[in-house]
This record gives C-alpha cells, sequence and structure tokens, in this order.
C-alpha cells in the first residue's frame, strides 16, 4: 500500500537531511509568542495571537513551498536551505491564492454551520424558537452537510502545495491535480489521512496541554468556579494544574518547539513522498 510504503521512503531522506527537522522546528517557534503572552493575561494573549495569526496567513505559503520543495528534493538526496528560499518564492503566488481560497471557503462554511448550530441548540433547550421536529431537522441536516462539505474540500485538495511545487503547476492546475490524484486513488489516500490524522492528533495534545500549562488563567478559573456543582469536576481539573514557573515554561516550549519539529519534519517528507507515489505518470490524460 502506497501510504506504508512512502513511510520508508520518508525515513530515508530523513536520515540523509535532518535539515528538515531543523526547518520544522524554526517554523513552530512562530507559535511560541502567542502562547508566552497567553501567561501574562487573556486580553495580551488574545492581541499576540491575533497578530500572528495574521501574519502567519503569508508566511504559510512561503514555507510550504520551501518545505515541499526540500521535502522532494531530499527522497532524490540531498538538499539545503537554498532550496526553501528559491522554491517559497518561486510558488509563493500561487500557493497564497489557493491558501486564502480556501480561508474564504472555510469562514463561509463555518459561518453557515454556526448559526445553523445555534439555532438547533437553541431549540433543543427550550429557547421559545418553535421550529417543530421538520425544522430541527432541517437545521440538524444543515450542519452535517457542513461538516461534510468541509472534510470532502480537505480531503480532495490536500495535495494542491505538492503538485504546484512538484510538478510546477499553477493554482487552479495544483488543485485540479490533487483533485484527480485523490480520485484515482481513493483508498491509499484514505489510509495516508488516517495516518496524518494520527499524527495531528498526537501534535494537538501535545499542543493543547503545553496552552494549559501555559496559561496560568486557566488556574485561576477553575479555582474561582470549583465548588459543588456539576461543573466543579471540570473547573477543579483546571485549578489543579501545576505553577511550573519560568523555568517550566521555558522547558515546555522548547518541548513542543521540538515535537512538532520532528512530527512536522516527518510529515513534510511522508506526505511528499506519498504524492509521488499517486501522482500520475502521464499528467495530459489524468487532470480532469
Amino acid at each position: 500500500m502506497a501510504a506504508l510504503q512512502s513511510i520508508g521512503t520518508a525515513a530515508g531522506s530523513l536520515r540523509r537531511n535532518p535539515i528538515l527537522f531543523v526547518v520544522a522546528m524554526a517554523f513552530s517557534l512562530v507559535q511560541l509568542p502567542s502562547l508566552f503572552a497567553q501567561a501574562v493575561g487573556p486580553l495580551v494573549g488574545g492581541i499576540v495571537s491575533l497578530v500572528f495569526s495574521g501574519v502567519t496567513v503569508f508566511v504559510i505559503p512561503f514555507f510550504l513551498g520551501g518545505v515541499l520543495g526540500m521535502a522532494n528534493e531530499a527522497i532524490d538526496g540531498r538538499t539545503s536551505l537554498g532550496t526553501l528560499v528559491s522554491e517559497g518564492k518561486s510558488h509563493y503566488v500561487s500557493l497564497l491564492v489557493v491558501y486564502f481560497s480556501l480561508l474564504v471557503v472555510n469562514l463561509v462554511l463555518s459561518f453557515v454551520g454556526g448559526f445553523a448550530a445555534v439555532f438547533v441548540g437553541l431549540a433543543v433547550l427550550g429557547s421559545g424558537i418553535e421550529l417543530g421536529t421538520v425544522g430541527l431537522a432541517i437545521l440538524a441536516i444543515v450542519v452535517l452537510a457542513v461538516v461534510l462539505t468541509y472534510l470532502a474540500v480537505a480531503f480532495v485538495v490536500q495535495f494542491f502545495g505538492h503538485a504546484i511545487v512538484i510538478d510546477d503547476l499553477g493554482a487552479v492546475d495544483g488543485v485540479k491535480r490533487s483533485v484527480a490524484c485523490v480520485r484515482n486513488n481513493l483508498v491509499s489516500v484514505f489510509g495516508y489521512s488516517v495516518i496524518v490524522g494520527l499524527g495531528g492528533l498526537v501534535a494537538g495534545v501535545f499542543g493543547g496541554v503545553a496552552s494549559l500549562l501555559l496559561t496560568p488563567s486557566l488556574r485561576h478559573q477553575g479555582t474561582a468556579v470549583a465548588g459543588p456543582g456539576s461543573g466543579a469536576p471540570a473547573a477543579s481539573a483546571f485549578s489543579s494544574l501545576p505553577a511550573i514557573g519560568v523555568v517550566g515554561m521555558v522547558a515546555v516550549a522548547v518541548g513542543l518547539v521540538l515535537v512538532s519539529g520532528l512530527i512536522g519534519g516527518f510529515f513534510a517528507a511522508y506526505s511528499t513522498a506519498f504524492y509521488r507515489s499517486i501522482r500520475p505518470t502521464n499528467p495530459e490524460t489524468t487532470t480532469p
């Protein structure tokens, strides 16, 4: 199966080019200011997170193009930081166009799904909104349709960056190539997506724990809320989080960078190896 075979290919390229881990670690440093700002206060943390989120929107396309170019080069031999810069610059516009387009799609889907979910929730809680069984069913279907649409879009376009960088395509053709690859390799792509999803889950759990440890306001809120009642166990869990201090915060940050770098570097190489195994050998006849 291509999803499993690509693991060995990725491992071999990473042994020859551990610099991929270093690049991924360097990119993970972008999220540290937001985490440390949470330790100062919720307001400061929110402002800093908003600023850095805006910055990363423009940084991600450059990094994506560069790291995919490096991973592609690493599979065939050796790579260097020069490839990061050259590939990031040459494919930046195409990647930015697709990235922004997907952001817009996600925002629209989130708005529709959130709007419907609020009405479903209010109706279920008996807030006075009389939707009736049919209306409630329709709204529930809308929410489900939005979720499935989001998952479907993410599933079929997940290789647009690889197509743009590795096959040197434009924005529209890169999306088309991704859709064609997924359509022609549904079973393999599903297996690959499960593996990537598990890796993302591990990274998400570690990042969530790090965020909790670096956010003392959660402990204070937990202490204030903890007490008799249905919310006491959850609040008590927050209030029992350890106060790790400055040294502990640094240790958590270092651990987060290391884990993010290891996982990010591996999946950059793995996704590239997998895409190369499913990309069409005769693009002219396989593009939809």
